[in-house]
């Protein structure tokens, strides 16, 4: 193992080994597809899921704000850190698709979690609760294919949830 801030902290790397080192057959092609829900072209599939509960777009500019949000801060955050990949800190990791940019914080988690705390606003359970077996099994399945660590997941998660916390705010001021 390399020298590097997030290596020494024990329990985030045996974590990522914890998960990572489980193969399963299943997961592999699993995930090999469903990864794509963490990535920003799956905005359609998550607004419909939304107009299919809610019946109305009420939720888009507080959906819009809060994702914009998002990716301001999780660039930012990268290239503030410039955490490298585990596959670049540590030794036997299973990575299952090519990995660019840096890792800290996951951006896929931090996109999932803002639409979850976008749909905690809107008083139905049923999208919330998708959303957030969607977010977990993202989460999980970043750590599973080796891009991150589990405290990039953790942090990618809270910072969703403050740009969805902060798109709720912000639309007030929007007409």
């Amino acid at each position: 193992m390399r020298n590097d801030w997030e290596v020494s902290i024990r329990w985030n790397v045996k974590l990522f080994y914890l998960i990572n080192s489980r193969r399963n057959s299943f997961l592999d092609k699993f995930y090999k597809y469903f990864f794509y829900m963490g990535k920003s072209y799956s905005i359609p599939v998550y607004i419909l899921i939304f107009y299919i509960f809610l019946k109305d777009f009420n939720f888009l500019k507080h959906f819009i704000a809060s994702l914009l949000i998002t990716g301001i801060i999780m660039p930012a955050l990268k290239y503030t850190f410039r955490h490298k990949r585990p596959s670049a800190l540590l030794e036997n990791v299973n990575l299952l698709e090519p990995v660019s940019l840096k890792s800290f914080p996951s951006a896929d988690s931090g996109y999932v979690f803002t639409i979850f705390t976008v749909s905690l606003f809107y008083g139905n359970i049923f999208p919330s609760l998708i959303f957030l077996i969607i977010a977990l099994i993202i989460g999980y399945g970043r750590v599973y294919m080796g891009a991150h660590f589990p405290l990039d997941v953790l942090v990618g998660y809270f910072f969703g949830f403050l740009a969805g916390i902060l798109g709720n705010y912000l639309i007030k001021f929007i007409p």
